[in-house]
């Protein structure tokens, strides 16, 4: 590709390539150059068939390579403020391979900064080439690249959907739990890279607060609440390392802790509570994805090795319902899978075999979510590659699938989703995840309604 020799770019789509480089999102660079944000969008389109390239980051990458364009890093800003190479005279210079950066936290944008991120998240994408989307030769299962076109995202159908308090920055990949009729979102992906936020939403009153941040910025990773703790294991971090780390969030004193690391490190794994603790199953330990389970006993702070998943996979996902914790969906590396199984840990206890499977999914799912109420499961968003036509739910009690409208027409994977009761019904709280771009929407469905007679 860098070989190659690009249709010209136009002047404004040039200047438009030079904000995207420093890492202003759509609506910045809308801004700056006082367009409307689907102007801008059409922009980036143009560029992207110009330049035969399917993202940013591979534009900015092809762009510098070929010398369209210059991104200032600090020291450099002030020499080259206001000239071009031509301008100098210069015949432009491909730049030099990047020495490896430990990239740890937040990453922050500004020029400079934001190619070598630019520059990290190509790098993940090579390290993983088994494990991407069969929709896109250059998407990653694990770092969302933005895509040349966009369809509309709204449904006018989803009548039982509506919206609350948008999150304080739209992200995908992170963690969501609920604890106390609060839910909370900690870490993931934002357009301005990897978060250590933790934000809790008040359903009530439909309204974010800010808490303490996370230590270590992780994505691709879960929560589980147990015992007046939220625990976060494990998560791909800035840097492309895949972590054993556990870190602990105790909402009644806003602080973080520290727990025993994992038995190995793990990402993009289903994890949902279950007796004294919680399961870590299957996911991606950097090299495959693997079939373990892992249970942690939060009282004695201590892990055991559970039996294995049947299929190694990842990006599935998992609730808890009465005692037995179910797995839906997942991605080997081939196949996304519509298997339905369940973890019974009485039979574990009892030395037999726990893992019971049941009626699939009608359509394959991975990135998706999935939350648990009134003896149903409800997985939202991951349908058919990537791809969010239908959601699904399932009765436990009569192994029967069926369907419910997405508020989405399009692309829709790693959000979170939460399940909670209050006087009216049953509530599912989808929120954020990716659909071509970062989302911060707070969606929320009403599952089930209750009448309360005098």
């Amino acid at each position: 590709m860098a070989g190659e020799s690009p249709e010209q770019l136009s002047e404004r789509e040039l200047e438009l390539l030079t904000l995207v480089s420093t890492g202003a999102t759509n609506q910045q660079i809308a801004h700056e150059l006082t367009i409307s944000v689907n102007t801008v969008k059409a922009h980036l389109r143009n560029i992207f068939a110009k330049l035969n390239v399917e993202s940013r980051t591979e534009a900015t990458l092809l762009a510098i390579q070929q010398g369209l364009i210059q991104v200032n890093t600090p020291d450099t800003a002030d020499a080259t403020e206001g000239a071009s190479a031509s301008d100098a005279g210069v015949e432009p210079q491909p730049p030099a391979p990047p020495e490896p950066i430990p990239m740890v936290g937040a990453l922050r944008v500004g020029q400079g900064v934001a190619l070598l991120a630019a520059l990290a998240l190509v790098l993940a994408s090579i390290v993983w080439p088994a494990a991407r989307a069969s929709t896109s030769a250059t998407d990653s299962r694990f770092i969302d690249m933005p895509r040349a076109q966009t369809v509309s995202r709204e449904t006018a159908t989803a009548s039982r959907w509506r919206n609350g308090a948008q999150m304080p920055v739209a992200a995908g990949r992170f963690a969501q739990t609920a604890m106390s009729g609060t839910i909370y979102t900690i870490g993931g992906l934002t357009e301005q890279g990897w978060s250590t936020a933790t934000s809790a939403y008040d359903p009530e009153g439909d309204h974010w607060s800010r808490e303490a941040a996370k230590p270590t910025g992780v994505a691709n990773v879960g929560a589980a609440a147990v015992g007046g703790l939220i625990f976060v294991p494990g998560g791909l971090d800035a840097s492309g390392t895949v972590r054993d780390i556990v870190e602990a969030y105790d909402p009644a004193a806003d602080a973080w802790s520290t727990r025993r690391p994992m038995p190995a490190p793990r990402c993009s794994y289903a994890i949902a509570p279950v007796e004294d603790g919680f399961l870590v199953i299957g996911g991606w330990d950097g090299q495959q994805y693997v079939d373990t389970v892992f249970y942690y006993d939060v009282a004695a702070d201590r892990w055991e090795e559970r039996p294995p998943l049947a299929i190694a996979r990842g990006h599935a996902a998992a609730a808890a319902w009465n005692g037995k914790v179910y797995v839906v969906g997942g991605f080997d590396g081939t196949t996304e899978y519509g298997l339905l199984e369940s973890f019974d840990p009485a039979l574990a206890r009892e030395g037999e075999d726990p893992w019971r499977t049941h009626m699939p999914m009608s359509v394959g799912r991975a990135d998706h979510a999935v939350a648990a109420i009134d003896g149903m499961l409800y997985v939202v968003g991951g349908a058919g590659n990537g791809r969010a036509a239908y959601n699904e739910s399932y009765d436990i009690a009569n192994d029967v699938w069926s369907t419910f409208d997405s508020p989405l027409a399009s692309r829709w994977t790693n959000l979170g989703l939460s399940a909670l009761t209050a006087r009216g019904g049953a509530f599912l709280y989808a929120m954020g995840g990716w659909s071509d771009e970062y989302l911060g929407a707070v969606r929320i469905y009403q599952a089930s309604y209750r009448l309360f007679l005098p």
